[in-house]
């Protein structure tokens, strides 16, 4: 009698999901392997200036992102430190930052010398919160990073009108979200620099590579200044560093020739990526609406999301009679839907709840010498800076998250079945509720 009412996979009822997931997009196709083939063939195995591939490759992306300049580095990391640098960041300085956002956006801030301050999201977007931002601007603000997360864009219109007011600099980290716009303007071009990843599985990705973009000549500059030797005394636009000749700070965050040719040649494909994930995200929004304790993220009015890397859905388990969201999680992946959550522990803040992290709380930074002093870490030395609560909506949110995968090249039956999967969860709850 008891196995007959539980219908569910994970308890012993029949799979939802029949079709076959298998994703069709590849990283790497001939496109890549010819250009990359086309620098060995050459005995090219470093670009010391902005010559060949590199220089391609920012003039495309320049283009495509409709912005004056682009500057190519070795990693994402590399441009978001080139970016606080640019803007003049500095000692005692404060930066108001998401906590819900991958740690690398954060820890460049450090080596400035400067102090991370935290601001909530919006729960509709997972981006920061522009009244939570007007909040915590003190005199010491300098700056506001925005990253549009997940390929959700950040509400600009009105985080602009706030940085106006005060006279703060503005960085958007765009590392998700490569080709989004917002009114029909592109991510990173309202802003004083936008900063994209170009590693690993991002949407145009070198393996290990990153690009800033700017309209200002100066932070153009000051980016050369700090990590590309060779390319000042040709490439400056500005007068400002003439008397330094060829030398730069020595930082060298010139990207490997390799890694240029590989995101050269994927920058082509972007626009098919993004054609082919907004169309399979909307049949995941249109097949999971209406599910009960199931909310989609969706984006604001006028914003094209793009990069997507992941795909979340906030979970709300006081409509779903209680059960947790880990236990939804593992009976909708035994109906054969690749859905996963995010985890966090004491050693484990690296994506999602970063306020709560020991590195920007108890521990000591201003011992660490070189240039991570931070008159916060100081005045408080051993002390937890951000109490649990600091942030409520992230931290509700960041918690109640669950996670599709980038689907990309993927059969449409597939697609639709996951999110069955799902309504076949939430109208089975019961199920999960009762002894094994």
């Amino acid at each position: 009698m008891a196995n007959a009412f539980r219908t569910l996979a994970l308890l012993g009822g029949t799979k939802l999901v029949t079709e076959r997931g298998d994703e069709g997009w590849r990283i790497i196709t001939d496109h890549e392997k010819k250009a990359v083939m086309a620098l060995l063939d050459k005995g090219t195995v470093t670009i010391v200036g902005g010559t060949g591939v590199i220089r391609e490759f920012e003039e495309k992306f320049s283009k495509f992102q409709e912005a004056k300049f682009a500057l190519a580095m070795n990693s994402g990391t590399a441009t978001l430190h080139s970016a606080y640098f640019a803007v003049g960041i500095g000692p005692a300085c404060e930066v108001i930052v998401p906590s819900y956002t991958w740690h690398a956006t954060i820890t460049p801030i450090l080596h400035c010398a400067a102090t991370p301050v935290f601001c909530d999201i919006d729960p509709r977007t997972l981006t920061a919160d522009p009244k939570d931002i007007r909040r915590r601007i003190t005199p010491r603000t300098k700056a506001i990073v925005v990253v549009h997360t997940w390929g959700n864009i950040a509400q600009m219109d009105e985080i602009m009108a706030i940085a106006r007011e005060h006279n703060l600099k503005v960085v958007e980290d765009c590392s998700h979200a490569h080709g989004g716009s917002y009114k029909g303007k592109k991510v990173g071009t309202f802003g004083d620099i936008g900063c994209f990843s170009l590693q690993g599985n991002k949407p145009v990705s070198g393996g290990e590579a990153g690009v800033a973009i700017t309209d200002n000549p100066e932070y153009y500059d000051r980016m050369l200044l700090l990590g590309h030797f060779g390319r000042i005394a040709s490439e400056a636009k500005t007068g400002l560093f003439k008397s330094l000749g060829d030398m730069s700070l020595g930082a060298k965050y010139r990207p490997h020739a390799y890694a240029m040719a590989i995101a050269n040649a994927q920058l082509d494909r972007l626009p098919e990526l993004n054609r082919l994930r907004t169309h399979n995200y909307r049949i995941l929004n249109e097949e999971l609406r209406g599910i009960p304790g199931i909310e989609t993220v969706e984006p604001l009015p006028g914003a094209q999301r793009a990069g997507f890397l992941e795909f979340k859905l906030i979970y709300d388990p006081r409509q779903l009679q209680g059960v947790g969201r880990d236990r939804f999680a593992e009976a909708v992946k035994a109906e054969g839907a690749p859905m996963t959550v995010d985890r966090y522990s004491s050693f484990n803040y690296t994506y999602g709840l970063l306020h709560l992290a020991p590195l920007f709380n108890e521990f000591d930074r201003s011992k660490l010498g070189g240039c991570f002093y931070d008159f916060k870490a100081a005045e408080a030395p051993g002390t937890r800076l951000w109490a649990p609560g600091s942030l409520p909506v992230t931290e509700d949110i960041g918690q109640r998250l669950l996670t599709f995968p980038a689907f990309t090249q993927m059969p449409e039956p597939f697609i639709r079945q996951c999110a069955q999967a799902v309504r076949k969860v939430a109208t089975h709850i019961e199920e999960l509720k009762q002894p094994a």
